[in-house]
């Protein structure tokens, strides 16, 4: 509801007196910051001139003041590019709240604005500005320092401002049907995500605010927002805790090119970008026996090419990444481990030891460690009780452990027993185990269970700087991957996003999310039902893909219908051609054309590439920038959205069955316009 011109003269006001309060404060900040300047630069002067006099301790303590001036200075300078950005938009809601010892005006922002005791903008993250994303006008409460403040809200307003001027103004409810987050929703899609803290709603909010909880597991269907979400819980959490900082939590991706689509959003929100890695990167940093490993891409590109593929390869793989392989293979290290035993004398300077003495050892006084931890314990043991210098033979006489233990410690040959085993071949998988640890590339579904080996061997490369992990696309881990990670970030808390329905692996499939609380055990797991991505024309067009019923769009613009095609080699050209020019009529403005493969994608860009002049493609192994036309296999494009989409369905290589979800996928990055080529309706 639009305000009353009285309400709006008082609002520019309101907006022009924060500014110019924002103005005085960037001023006195920045004479300060000269003033830091000169400090700093006269101290590193006078301790270089007079480093003679100075002993070692003085000279030090000297240089980590000026250090310490350094890093107030750099604060100080970042503060100053906040409010910058503040006097774009100072704000961009207001809630006023009326409790029974005050009533105020509460207008909300990305960061605070306080002068003289005086607030003119809330944090966004500050505990009154949960009344703006929580609550209707009527009671409320919200969850202060000092206890529940409880009252009432009268009235919330919403803004739109740019370049110091209101753009647009008006009353709202926390209604997810309001007309603020319409004119949101019905934005064009941008090469890289932005923040939504000006529509979080309400259920998005209980994630983003949780604080109770050191593992949570949501479960978000396709255009929910769950990596947004991701993304602004981190910015609560490094706002909430002051212990936290931005080298303490990493985030785990599903491919390079997502970690990019998101790089931004934490910068608009005023706080540093995180970490960030792939369990690819992870696994590789440690697991060094092959000289070329098969990523996830790479793994995905094999299993949609149908490159040796048949029922016997599919059991084979998914029986190798399976829960039950997990039990198998814990069983067998186990044994292997409990019969190892030294088969000979350890000789060292002028000390033997027979091998009775080091079995003795290794079974019962440190039987509690790792393989890898018995043998440095018994090392160092043998170090400090015949008094030898550890620096000199600690690292000698581990050395010499090991090869006098009956069996050879390499991972690929523990491996390949394990597929050699009994146990393994009453599964009648028909492996092939001849030539195991020959091969010239580690395959995925061999990767993980081997990585698991070897961090049960060796032991876990314990992490404690790292205080919370973000995964997303989390429905593409196996709960071996979930339990390496537990176990390499023991101490850390865990925030785990996906979505069921968006399963790419076609051999690992969870019934739901909550099968996570099988590793943490004390997971909270929470729904996020609402599609705020997607035209109802294509949340219509991908339920009846799953069968799914309980998906609803929240857009509600009028949208172009979903169009299927046959489209035939000797008209693909001009089809794409057309297709894109229909789009840009209909102002689709960033498109995408999503093939099922890699391969089917570069082989396509060779016969666009001159006929589309601003084609760009992206692959598993290229980087390139995401464009307004873009050329892309499926499993890349997972978290990314356009505003139309067409789906090309080679009609040599079809989505079969097992590839559903892949399909869905590539068809639910479409917000306004979905095209699709040579999908027979048969699902």
């Amino acid at each position: 509801m639009k305000i009353s011109k009285k309400d709006l003269v008082k609002e520019n006001k309101y907006l022009k007196d924060t500014i110019a309060v924002i103005e005085d404060i960037i001023s006195e900040k920045n004479s300060h910051i000269e003033n830091q300047i000169e400090n700093v630069i006269e101290t590193k002067k006078y301790v270089w001139k007079n480093k003679s006099m100075f002993d070692e301790t003085e000279r030090l303590s000297e240089m980590c003041n000026a250090e310490a001036e350094v890093d107030i200075l750099n604060l100080n300078m970042k503060e100053v590019d906040k409010l910058k950005k503040s006097l774009i938009t100072p704000y961009f809601g207001r809630v006023d709240f009326k409790s029974k010892d005050f009533k105020d005006s509460i207008y909300i922002g990305i960061n605070g604005i306080e002068k003289d005791y005086k607030f003119y903008v809330f944090d966004w993250r500050s505990p009154i500005a949960s009344l703006f994303y929580d609550y209707e006008i009527g009671s409320a409460f919200y969850e202060a320092p000092v206890g529940k403040i409880s009252g009432e809200v009268t009235l919330k307003r919403q803004y739109k401002i740019k370049n110091k001027t209101i753009e647009y103004c008006f009353d709202s409810t926390i209604n997810i049907n309001d007309e603020f987050l319409q004119q949101i929703l019905a934005n064009s899609s941008s090469d890289k995500m932005t923040n939504i803290v000006s529509t979080i709603q309400k259920e998005q909010n209980a994630v983003i605010r949780n604080v109770s909880d050191k593992y949570l597991v949501v479960q978000g269907i396709a255009g929910s927002g769950k990596t947004s979400v991701a993304l602004h819980r981190i910015a609560y959490l490094l706002y909430k805790n002051k212990d936290l900082n931005s080298k303490n939590v990493l985030i785990f991706s599903p491919n390079e090119i997502f970690s990019e689509y998101i790089i931004d959003v934490l910068p608009e929100l005023g706080e540093e970008n995180v970490l960030h890695t792939t369990f690819d990167e992870l696994v590789n940093m440690y697991f060094n026996e092959y000289d070329k490993i098969e990523n996830y891409s790479m793994f995905l590109e094999r299993c949609y090419n149908r490159t040796d593929f048949n029922d016997e390869c599919f059991d084979l793989i998914k029986y190798k990444l399976s829960n039950s392989f997990i039990k198998l293979v814990d069983d067998f290290v186990d044994d292997f481990v409990k019969n190892l035993k030294f088969i000979k004398k350890l000789s060292v300077k002028n000390i033997i030891l027979n091998d009775n003495i080091l079995n003795n050892l290794f079974h019962n006084k440190y039987r509690n460690l790792c393989l890898n931890d018995r043998i440095v314990s018994i090392s160092e043991y043998l170090c400090i009780t015949n008094h030898l210098s550890q620096k000199k033979y600690k690292k000698v006489i581990m050395e010499k452990l090991f090869t006098l233990l009956n069996n050879k410690i390499k991972i690929s040959d523990i491996y390949y027993k394990i597929l050699a085993s009994k146990k393994f071949k009453e599964k009648n998988l028909h492996v092939k185990i001849s030539n195991m640890c020959n091969i010239d590339i580690l395959y995925y579904e061999d990767l993980i269970p081997m990585v698991y080996i070897y961090f049960k061997i060796f032991g876990y490369p314990i992490n404690y700087t790292i205080k919370h992990i973000v995964i997303d696309e989390a429905q593409d881990y196996s709960l071996l991957q979930f339990k390496i990670l537990k176990n390499i970030f023991p101490k850390a808390s865990f925030t785990i996003l996906g979505d069921i329905n968006q399963t790419i692996n076609p051999y690992y499939v969870y019934n739901t999310l909550n099968d996570i609380n099988s590793v943490f055990h004390s997971i909270k797991y929470i729904e996020l039902l609402k599609s705020y991505r997607s035209s109802n024309n294509i949340i219509s067009y991908t339920n009846k893909l799953l069968k799914l019923e309980n998906i609803v769009s929240i857009r509600k613009e009028n949208s172009l219908p979903v169009i299927l095609k046959h489209v035939n080699n000797d008209e693909l050209i001009s089809t794409i051609i057309d297709d894109i020019k229909y789009m840009n009529s209909n102002n689709i403005n960033r498109i995408a054309i999503i093939t099922k493969t890699n391969d089917e994608a570069l082989k396509l860009y060779k016969k666009l590439k001159n006929n589309i002049s601003n084609l760009s493609i992206i692959s598993y192994n290229n980087k390139n920038i995401i464009s307004n036309l873009v050329l892309l296999p499926a499993y890349i494009s997972k978290g990314l959205e356009f505003d139309g989409v067409i789906v090309y369905e080679n009609e040599n290589n079809l989505y079969s069955e097992r590839d559903i979800h892949l399909f869905y996928v590539a068809c639910t990055r479409a917000q306004h316009c979905l095209i699709v080529y040579n999908h027979a309706e048969k699902f």
